[in-house]
């Protein structure tokens, strides 16, 4: 909703500032070649692609890294699962329904927090704990099982690690100092147009329209960005659901005779 009301603040300011420039606030044959056309609509437009591109940019690289780490976690979860394969029965099990747990609370928990509210739930901090302590139990032994029993411990590390990185990229947005300055120099950069325009020009006055009305999306699109996992880029716990998925069905066909 505040996005939107941005949003919405930003193309009233647009809207009105080219009326008052059309009709009151326009700028001279002289000045359009002086210090307003050489000086200030190129500085404006310069502040506004950089910030614009940085903005993208940023969002982007956002979206990629949590999308990276999801797709690691999932790989973290999945090694644990199967390094169980050759330990006793019991414990076996026992990793391996801490595993399914801890999953289906970072999907049903996590990711609402995540896309809500930016943070990670501790629902999923619990059942991290519940799953390291039943990995933690376990002896390394000199049996052919001992090198799983380390993949285990590793595995767990990776997936430790995988949520800190995932609660750090939670909160990951493009800078609001960008985001600033994208929007002041896009105002300027959208109505300084209209005030160059000759009276009557009608062709001058669409594209003048016209550019407006891209700076006006890329403006939305650096408000939408948001989060890695709440905007436009957002990242969903797909990979997560598959990857439980598999263990549900990997456990149905161990189970049937």
């Amino acid at each position: 909703m505040m996005s939107l009301l941005l949003v919405l603040a930003v193309l009233v300011t647009m809207v009105i500032g080219a009326l008052l420039a059309a009709r009151r606030l326009g700028v001279s044959d002289e000045y359009s070649g002086g210090a307003v056309g050489v000086v200030v609509a190129p500085c404006a437009l310069a502040l506004y692609l950089v910030a614009a591109a940085m903005g993208v940019v940023i969002g982007w690289e956002d979206f990629k890294g949590a999308e990276d780490g999801t797709v690691s976690e999932a790989g973290a979860a999945q090694s644990l699962y199967w390094s169980t394969a050759a330990f006793p029965e019991a414990e076996g099990e026992l990793v391996r329904s801490q595993l399914r747990a801890y999953l289906t609370t970072v999907v049903e928990d996590d990711w609402p927090r995540m896309e809500r509210d930016g943070v990670l739930s501790p629902e999923g901090d619990r059942a991290l704990a519940d799953l390291a302590a039943s990995v933690r139990v376990l002896s390394v032994s000199d049996t052919g099982d001992g090198l799983d029993r380390l993949t285990a411990r590793q595995e767990l590390t990776n997936l430790s690690d995988a949520r800190i990185e995932r609660a750090d990229a939670a909160g990951d947005s493009v800078p609001p100092v960008l985001l600033v300055i994208a929007v002041v120099s896009g105002v300027a950069v959208a109505v300084l147009p209209f005030a160059m325009i000759r009276r009557g020009s009608r062709v001058a006055y669409f594209w003048a329209s016209v550019n407006l009305a891209f700076v006006f999306g890329t403006i939305v699109l650096l408000f939408y960005l948001g989060t890695p996992y709440n905007g436009i880029l957002a990242t969903d716990a797909g990979g997560m659901e598959d990857t439980l998925a598999a263990f549900e069905r990997t456990d149905r066909a161990l189970a049937s005779p």
